[in-house]
């Protein structure tokens, strides 16, 4: 698969831009600070239904449409998949929208104002959740060393991402799971509080039991593949036979090949077990909202003992095998987003990466040093100058 057209209006620093990429190596080049991270995002944002940057929809939408007469952004790309042409459209539209503000309390207001999304594919409305996996994609940017040195919760997103392009009943299940941990949790704290009994619990663990032993399994299944994939490419990329695991550390013991029926088992005599101390603490102490991926080399836990350059070969390898578990499953390969990944690698690592990315149908990087690229695989590549919201292809004589 791969994104034959790209069109944004009013996104971040584009008012209205229309690109056509062909397939192969497409460098965005240009300065810092020009927008090429968010061409990524948008590509990406088509994806996963949700931006990998922003904490609001309306940190999307450029300032001045904010404040218009019609405030409204777009992105909008035609794709090209095996078994046809897929039209993926996402605008972006302000709730309760009054008009076109006339005075300072009334702009400032329209600034602040909250901004969904609303997708269509090939015209027709559809939710967020069915639109995932429609255009799989996988990204890359610096924010993703936090995969080795962040919080738990950005690894299980690594995961829930990955299966989710995949699954769409794993997304619902991920989606129906939360909410009934929002409400048993609340149950808990009133239970704490004395003002509801602790047989109310009862409905809640089986609904909770149900969803979390599907995801569990899930997330167990995909990192034994992952792993079967993301082992040579490190040791590849880093030159050395030290292997790369990613070790599933769910909140209960679970058997190495975990079945739903077992993962369910287990959780019910550990919710039971937990039961007092749940109470106590009024929240939900299992499930998969605690659970933790650790990457290990050669045994050893990569955040405490890697160099930062050894991190980020660690994250390019589960970043490349993410890529690599998508194209077998699906059956066609995902369009790759390397945001500035070159700048930070010695020359043959530099190397292995483009060509790695070169196997793909399409593969979008970015970067502000074009010249660090070897001149063979540049003079290869369809190259784009990025500069202040513009475009412009590159053409050999330039």
């Amino acid at each position: 698969m791969y994104i034959s057209r790209l069109s944004l209006v009013n996104f971040r620093s584009y008012e209205n831009l229309s690109l056509e990429f062909p397939e192969g190596l497409i460098l965005l080049e240009g300065a810092n600070g020009q927008g090429k991270s968010n061409l990524l995002e948008a590509a990406y944002l088509l994806a996963i239904a949700k931006s990998n940057r922003a904490s609001m929809d309306r940190e999307m939408v450029r300032s001045e449409a904010r404040i218009g007469p019609q405030p409204h952004a777009q992105i909008l790309a035609h794709l090209t998949l095996a078994d046809g042409d897929v039209r993926l459209q996402v605008d972006f539209s302000p709730s309760g929208n009054s008009g076109n503000p006339h005075s300072e309390a009334e702009t400032a207001t329209s600034e602040a104002a909250i901004f969904h999304k609303s997708f269509r594919v090939n015209g027709v409305g559809r939710r967020a959740s069915s639109v995932v996996g429609v255009l799989n994609a996988v990204m890359f940017g610096a924010e993703d060393l936090e995969l080795v040195y962040g919080t738990p919760s950005i690894r299980r997103r690594y995961l829930d991402i990955l299966i989710s392009q995949l699954d769409d009943r794993y997304l619902r299940s991920l989606q129906r799971y939360h909410k009934i941990l929002a409400q048993r949790n609340h149950l808990l704290k009133r239970i704490r509080h004395r003002s509801a009994s602790a047989d109310e619990l009862q409905f809640w663990d089986v609904e909770l039991i149900a969803e979390a032993s599907f995801i569990i399994e899930q997330r167990a299944n995909t990192l034994a593949s992952l792993n079967d994939i993301v082992a040579p490419l490190h040791s590849e990329l880093a030159g050395v036979d030290d292997m790369l695991e990613l070790v599933y550390r769910p909140s209960i013991d679970i058997p190495q090949e975990v079945t739903v029926d077992v993962a369910a088992e287990i959780l019910t005599e550990g919710l039971a077990d937990e039961r007092s101390r749940e109470i106590a603490q009024g929240f939900t102490i299992l499930g998969p909202h605690r659970d933790d991926v650790e990457p290990q080399i050669a045994g050893m836990q990569a955040s405490a003992y890697a160099s930062r350059g050894q991190v980020r070969t660690v994250v390019l390898a589960m970043k490349l095998a993410e890529a690599e578990h998508l194209k077998r499953r699906r059956g066609q390969e995902p369009v790759l987003l390397l945001d500035d990944v070159l700048s930070e690698l010695d020359s043959g690592r530099r190397n292995l990466v483009l060509d790695k990315a070169a196997t793909y149908q399409q593969c979008f990087i970015t970067t502000a040093e074009p010249d660090i690229i070897r001149p063979e695989r540049l003079s290869q590549m369809h190259r784009f100058d990025v500069k202040l919201g513009s475009v412009k292809a590159i053409s050999i004589t330039d």
